[in-house]
């Protein structure tokens, strides 16, 4: 009588802990899975809105639409500009920037030691 009552603790304990495991490693592979779903199109993505650009740059939007303007400005100024412009394109009145051309920029804004000042709207060249 007293084996009987033994395997059924047992059991019940056994069973137990296969359930509660169970649970435990469903809530990790669930709780990964959204990890990675929610941080895969930031890292993946080689195509930035302007706030990501801004953020990758560590400017202000304000900054990176200054930069842009500025160019322009002194494109239309003079008709020509030395150097590469700040990369981007436009789609639906909204601006996108490829992140492997934004860094061949600061390559050589870098290299030049390009100053902008975006509030009165000069270029350094």
């Amino acid at each position: 009588m007293e084996n009987k009552k033994l395997l059924l603790i047992s059991i019940i304990m056994l069973s137990l802990s296969i359930v509660f495991g169970s649970i435990f490693i469903g809530y990790s592979i669930s709780k990964s899975e959204k990890t990675q779903i929610s941080t895969s199109p930031s890292i993946e993505s080689n195509v930035l809105n302007l706030s990501q650009v801004a953020k990758y740059l560590d400017m202000s939007e304000g900054e990176v639409q200054g930069i842009i303007n500025t160019e322009k400005a002194a494109l239309d100024q003079s008709k020509v500009f030395t150097g590469m412009m700040f990369p981007y394109f436009t789609v639906n009145d909204k601006q996108y920037f490829y992140k492997n051309e934004i860094d061949e920029w600061l390559k050589e804004v870098s290299k030049t030691h390009r100053q902008y000042d975006t509030k009165k709207g000069w270029v350094l060249q």
